[in-house]
């Protein structure tokens, strides 16, 4: 029974494992160095982000407040009108004799036509003095946080998540690359180099 089993060499060469060994070292620092990109970004490049995006926001209600009164120093400037330096003429009419007036009836008839009252008209203001009212509005509703203007509806889907941040094409790239890397490792592991 000994002799149906021919033992012809020893352990199989070290070029098997040696592909194996460089393919597995070759992974290992893709992943090393997308770690330390990983690290990068979240160290250094992240805050930097995130400090200007906090900064922004400041930096629009500083140009808003500061166009708001420029356009209300020119509104002023085309509103001043001089103090005179002497004071104009003063008529006094000489009293005249007059008889006492005396009231007439007045009959009131409804009409169709409404009369405005204070309430359904609005005074006229010039141009300018109604964009400067209209600017120093926008301007105090941007300071506090637009608590006056509504708020807009969304009209898109929201993008949260791991495939939005990351892509779609992106992680299906990985996938693939990690499918042809199990198969291609598996596929040297298997492979045997014939006896000699």
């Amino acid at each position: 029974m000994a002799e149906d089993f021919e033992v012809t060499g020893g352990l199989p060469e070290d070029d098997e494992n040696r592909t194996f060994v460089i393919a597995a070292a070759g992974l290992g620092g893709l992943i090393v160095l997308s770690l330390v990109c990983l690290g990068v970004y979240a160290l250094i490049l992240q805050p930097r982000q995130r400090e200007a995006a906090l900064q922004e926001p400041t930096s629009i209600v500083l140009t808003n407040t500061a166009v708001a009164l420029g356009l209300t120093q020119t509104v002023e400037a085309e509103d001043f009108t001089p103090v005179p330096t002497e004071p104009p003429p003063t008529f006094t009419p000489a009293p005249t004799d007059t008889d006492t007036p005396v009231p007439t009836q007045v009959v009131v008839l409804p009409t169709d036509t409404p009369t405005p009252t204070p309430f359904t008209t609005l005074p006229t203001l010039a141009p300018l003095t109604a964009t400067a009212g209209a600017q120093m509005t926008q301007t105090a509703e941007a300071i506090a946080g637009g608590a006056g203007s509504p708020t807009p509806a969304p009209t898109a889907l929201p993008t949260a998540g791991f495939a939005d941040d990351v892509g779609l094409p992106g992680l299906a790239g990985l996938a693939a690359l990690f499918l042809v890397a199990i198969f291609l490792s598996r596929r040297l592991r298997s492979r045997t180099t014939p006896a000699s």
